[in-house]
């Protein structure tokens, strides 16, 4: 996973981001899950987002909600 430098949420939900010094605007979330992670071993519980950016770009954005650190996760051509 790399960190994004920026991310826009609005109730909780990310509306844009930077990527790769680019602004992404989310069109749509196809998908959102969280993964609890090893928990016994002290990993965070993630939040997934699956969003459809402009030109029809397909992204999967991760993010910790106690830090509010968030990272690229996935990128589809």
């Amino acid at each position: 996973m790399k960190p994004l430098e920026k991310v826009w949420v609005r109730s909780q939900v990310p509306y844009a981001f930077v990527w790769r010094q680019q602004y992404v605007s989310i069109v749509r979330v196809m998908d959102y899950w969280r993964d609890i992670g090893e928990w016994w071993r002290g990993e965070p519980e993630l939040w997934f987002w699956r969003i459809q950016g402009q030109k029809d770009s397909v992204f999967e954005l991760a993010c910790n909600p106690q830090t509010h650190q968030w990272w690229m996760f996935h990128v589809y051509d």
